[in-house]
């Protein structure tokens, strides 16, 4: 389940896991709650052999709902599920602690693995620490994305999250069993996103929206990107949470 971050370059990395986790053969659901941004459902369609149906709005009582009826889909098919619960608003959050999701989650036999996203900006960091602090999210394992891509300064830093690896809320979390799993920025992104494509439409090489190819090296920076973060992922021990 993942919470939190500004734009869609959350959803890379839950397409990232979800297809790295069929590539292997598991049986994986892909449930995309994010109703501002269904960039998740585009790539496993809700008629897919992968997809699940999206809640019709944002509120909790429709996300819980859906929330509800997707965990039962799960559950029937004995198959994992890969949940998008949106980022940027306190919906996820709220509903968890509502539902008291960590201890249904136990009981049902179904083990958890929340992901958390943070740029490298304060407040980013700030709010998605405040989620994790709040413990909403219990059990199972926990992972914090360190996003690069999201640095707003235009000036790249060679480590964007230097600050960060010494603060006492990050090494709490550390403490606490979280995995840091840093994730390259694509710097190429905004060009492939220009022409209408996700990072995996750039990585077969589709051509975009203006009806030419894409620039062929926005193509092998993308692979490179997918290349790098799966193997950040393979570092941190990725087979044993992979669903």
């Amino acid at each position: 389940m993942a919470h939190r971050p500004r734009s869609q370059w959350r959803q890379p990395r839950l397409r990232v896991i979800a297809r790295h986790a069929i590539a292997l053969g598991h049986k994986v659901l892909v449930a995309d709650g994010d109703i501002n941004n269904p960039m998740l459902s585009r790539l496993y369609p809700p008629e897919g052999v992968h997809g699940v149906g999206r809640p019709k709005n944002a509120t909790l009582e429709t996300c819980k709902v859906w929330l509800a009826d997707t965990l039962a889909t799960a559950l029937e098919q004995q198959a994992s599920v890969v949940i998008d619960m949106g980022g940027g608003d306190r919906i996820s959050e709220e509903l968890a602690a509502e539902s008291d999701l960590g201890h249904f989650l136990a009981a049902s036999n179904l083990i958890p693995t929340y992901a958390y996203f943070t740029g490298p900006e304060r407040d980013d960091f700030e709010h998605m620490h405040r989620i994790w602090a709040s413990g909403a999210f219990q059990g199972g394992t926990s992972l914090l994305f360190l996003n690069a891509g999201l640095q707003r300064n235009t000036s790249r830093a060679v480590d964007p999250f230097e600050w960060l690896r010494e603060d006492s809320r990050f090494l709490s979390m550390l403490k606490a069993g979280v995995i840091p799993i840093d994730m390259p920025a694509l710097t190429a992104m905004k060009y492939i996103e220009e022409e209408g494509l996700s990072v995996f439409e750039a990585i077969a090489n589709n051509a975009g929206q203006s009806g030419h190819p894409l620039n062929p090296l926005w193509v092998h920076m993308a692979q490179k990107w997918l290349k790098d973060f799966t193997a950040n992922l393979t570092k941190e021990g990725a087979d044993e949470w992979m669903p």
